[in-house]
């Protein structure tokens, strides 16, 4: 998915804030698991789930700046080739 942020600034604090995100959800969820293992009642659980669904959040973020910056392709765009790129490889080859 490509969210139209057009400035790079804007998608480094995206991914700058997603990485707050995740590492700080995870490191809370697991703090949260160890410290209260064994003893969890279903407001725990809800608890436990809504850090896991703010570590994806931040995943989220993290890989949408990331696509933006163009730090790792997309898709079906990323592994096919245009036809002008065929044409120049089977003319290197003849």
């Amino acid at each position: 998915m490509r969210l139209g942020i057009q400035s790079r600034a804007g998608n480094v604090v995206l991914l700058v804030l997603g990485a707050i995100y995740f590492v700080a959800a995870c490191a809370t969820l697991a703090y949260y698991i160890i410290s209260n293992w064994g003893a969890n009642s279903l407001t725990d659980f809800v608890l436990q789930a809504a850090l896991l669904a703010a570590a994806v959040g931040g995943a989220f973020f993290i890989a949408v700046a990331a696509v933006n910056l163009k730090l790792w392709p997309r898709g079906a765009a990323a592994t096919s080739r245009s036809s002008r790129d065929h044409r120049t490889t089977a003319a290197a080859g003849s």
